[in-house]
């Protein structure tokens, strides 16, 4: 067992029940016993490689080439015609905030919630789903344990989902920006695919790791949010204030009125960390409307990996370029 895997056991069976003074309380996303796990393994659902890991958060597939932005939870119930019979259930009190019912995309039927009531505004997204449950409509308030719908392997990626992997792809992050359908249409790649999944498109879903939250039964989600080490930084020059930063007020810093840009400083998967108000005139706006000044060294293989750098280590990456801009929509 990889070092990683065997501090999600310990985690895992350790920690779970941990309480805080102020937080969230969170619930297993499926009907799995949870005194039935022993070991990674008992929870994990890898990709046709096997390797446990594949399921886990990050640099996880592909050897380390492609991103995995939540985690794979294996059911452990099924038919008679192998299919998983296991329920998929809200973690957290929350708001359904989209309920896709077909199959048009990578993540097949899924369903978003968002957590305004949390020290972090976050979403959770539970992908994959067999059917979605009746009651399960936008607007809609669900309580933590409350049914969403069936664990199964919809997709409409480039390889079907077998029944024998079928899984729960489980993420939670915060949401870029409400003015990602026009940057979305902006795109001169986007103009023969239409976006049919709004908001709730994955370019405009940034997630963290949620590991941590799953082996808590109450988290501080702003804790957990605070605990990703800083990789990246830029500064930026925005007319108004980044509704990212309106919605998330607790991430910002100094005075946000008299902004004329912003020093912000992301993780490696590309998730805004924390916002520093810059006032007009202050020396370290860019010249142009933003530009990439640090680098933690001991990330750049991570960060060129993830595309938040080039390949040349130095200069921003695609996904990079593509956050800050999504990011900027709402700021002209």
């Amino acid at each position: 067992m990889s070092p990683r895997l065997r501090a999600l056991s310990l985690l895992l069976l350790a920690v779970r029940s941990a309480c805080l003074a102020v937080a969230t309380e969170v619930t297993w996303p499926t009907s799995l016993d949870l005194r039935a796990v022993r070991a990674p393994e008992d929870y994990l659902q890898p990709t046709v490689s096997g390797r446990l890991e594949s399921a886990l958060f990050g640099m996880v597939r592909e050897d380390g080439r492609r991103f995995h932005e939540g985690v794979d939870i294996r059911p452990t119930a099924r038919d008679a015609a192998g299919e998983a019979l296991d329920e998929v259930r809200a973690a957290m009190d929350g708001t359904v905030a989209y309920a896709n019912a077909v199959v048009n995309g990578p993540y097949g039927r899924y369903v978003v919630l968002t957590h305004l009531g949390a020290e972090l505004p976050v979403y959770t997204l539970y992908a994959h789903l067999a059917a979605l449950a009746p009651g399960v409509k936008v607007g809609a308030f669900v309580s933590r344990g409350t049914r969403l719908g069936r664990l199964g392997r919809s997709s409409a990626g480039a390889t079907p989902i077998t029944p024998d992997r079928a899984h729960l792809h489980f993420e939670t992050g915060l949401i870029l920006s409400t003015g990602f359908n026009q940057w979305y249409a902006a795109q001169p790649e986007n103009r023969r695919s239409p976006n049919l999944h709004g908001l709730f498109n994955g370019q405009n879903l940034i997630g963290m790791d949620p590991t941590p939250l799953l082996a808590r039964s109450r988290v501080d989600l702003l804790e957990l949010h605070r605990k990703q080490p800083v990789a990246a930084t830029v500064t930026l020059r925005a007319a108004k204030t980044p509704d990212f930063v309106r919605r998330h007020p607790m991430l910002a810093h100094g005075d946000t009125l008299r902004a004329a840009g912003w020093h912000v400083e992301f993780s490696w998967q590309g998730m805004p960390l924390r916002w520093t108000a810059l006032e007009a005139g202050h020396p370290r706006l860019p010249p142009g409307r933003w530009q990439l000044v640090g680098v933690d060294p001991t990330r750049r293989d991570q960060l060129i990996r993830r595309q938040m750098l080039a390949a040349d280590g130095r200069s921003a990456g695609e996904l990079l370029r593509q956050n800050v801009e999504i990011l900027l929509t709402t700021a002209r």
